[in-house]
């Protein structure tokens, strides 16, 4: 048999052991608690970020879509403009064909101030 004081002895340092563990098993507890909550914070951050930046993204996507369909616009009204142009232009000069003064050239005075005049109506 064991004597009493070694028994003693023995189950001292048992309960110290088991003591330290139960220590260290709650310091551990206590630091992923801290990771764990620190975690969540930098999750939340994360998402608020992710947020703004789908809602920049869906406000860029959308402007691009708006000033795409402005140009496509501009270009078809410029495009009809040319073809009415085009058109006058045709008959001008189907009507002007037999008038001899549309066959006399233009002073050239008169043309810079037409277009002087044409510029600031662009």
């Amino acid at each position: 048999m064991v004597p009493v004081t070694s028994r003693f002895k023995l189950t001292l340092l048992l309960v110290l052991m088991l003591v330290a563990i139960i220590a260290a098993l709650g310091i551990t507890v206590t630091v992923q608690h801290v990771s764990v909550t620190q975690l969540i914070h930098t999750n939340e951050q994360v998402l608020s970020e992710k947020k703004s930046a789908e809602a920049i993204a869906r406000n860029f996507i959308k402007t691009t879509l708006l000033m795409n369909d402005l140009a496509r616009a501009t270009q078809h009204d410029n495009q009809r403009q040319r073809e009415e142009s085009e058109h006058r232009v045709v008959v001008i000069r189907r009507l002007v064909k037999s008038n001899d003064c549309a066959a006399q050239l233009v002073p050239p005075d008169a043309v810079e101030q037409l277009r002087a005049h044409r510029n600031p109506a662009r």
